[in-house]
């Protein structure tokens, strides 16, 4: 006989970014901090606002308004540190919050549907929570994607 296998509920980070929420899997978030200094500097990548240091690493801040279609954020006080995933590649970046981030468990959030069509590759599904549906955002798959765009838009300008 065998006995049936209990996913335990996922954890999700709900943050303020542009005009909505969205929700990160917990188990990526680091830390949420106080920005400091933002360090900036000339480069080509329209979706990296700058660098800050944090734990003796040098994180980017990804523009993940711009990256998702939102309008850019108001000037943000606090960055969200999550690890994000894609093949081999495994890093940090901080997302800017203009907000009140929220802790959503199993208890309070149900996910209620997988990745549809009208999505990108990066919504991986949503979460009810109370009556708002928000979308669960896969960073490692979002920022693979803006890289592969921005290295087309190199090779075209070369061209």
């Amino acid at each position: 006989m065998s006995v049936p296998s209990v996913t335990p509920p996922r954890n999700y980070v709900i943050v303020p970014i542009g005009n909505r929420r969205f929700s990160f899997a917990a188990e990526s978030v680091i830390e949420l901090i106080s920005i400091g200094r933002l360090q900036q500097f000339p480069h080509r990548t329209s979706w990296i606002s700058g660098v800050i240091v944090r734990r003796n690493r040098v994180v980017p801040v990804c523009d993940v308004s711009r990256m998702l279609g939102e309008t850019t954020a108001p000037m943000f006080r606090f960055c969200l540190i999550a690890e994000w995933h894609a093949g081999n590649a495994r890093d940090w970046c901080a997302i800017p919050v203009a907000g009140e981030c929220e802790l959503a468990s199993g208890e309070t959030a149900v996910e209620v549907d997988g990745n549809a069509e009208n999505r990108g590759p990066h919504i991986t599904g949503s979460i009810q929570v109370g009556e708002e549906r928000i979308e669960i955002v896969d960073l490692g798959k979002l920022i693979q994607g803006c890289q592969t765009q921005s290295e087309a838009v190199v090779s075209e300008a070369r061209l």
